[in-house]
């Protein structure tokens, strides 16, 4: 089975300086790589993780789920600032 690393990138921040008013600061253009473990270079916003979780592990385990019409999936933070797209990494794609 093989289980892929998860690339998030903050693709739009609906604020005038691109930058999330929440407490993270998120910028746009921003990127986040799930593993194992929790995100390296940073750190993602607590709340975004929060509702990227669940649909970021899916792809992890996964090569496509019925609900990804693309390569990517997109979702708009629980603030409604920021919209994040999923996409595996499949060339760092490791087996189990």
């Amino acid at each position: 089975m093989n289980i892929y690393p998860i690339k998030i990138e903050a693709i739009q921040v609906n604020t005038d300086n691109k930058i999330c008013p929440g407490m993270a600061k998120t910028k746009q253009g921003e990127t986040f790589t799930l593993t194992a473990r929790t995100p390296a270079s940073g750190g993602i916003c607590r709340s975004a993780l929060g509702a990227i979780d669940s649909m970021a592990f899916s792809m992890m385990m996964t090569d496509k789920m019925e609900w990804e019409k693309k390569d990517y999936f997109e979702m708009i933070c629980p603030h409604g600032a920021v919209r994040y797209r999923l996409s595996r990494i499949k060339e760092e794609a490791y087996t189990i």
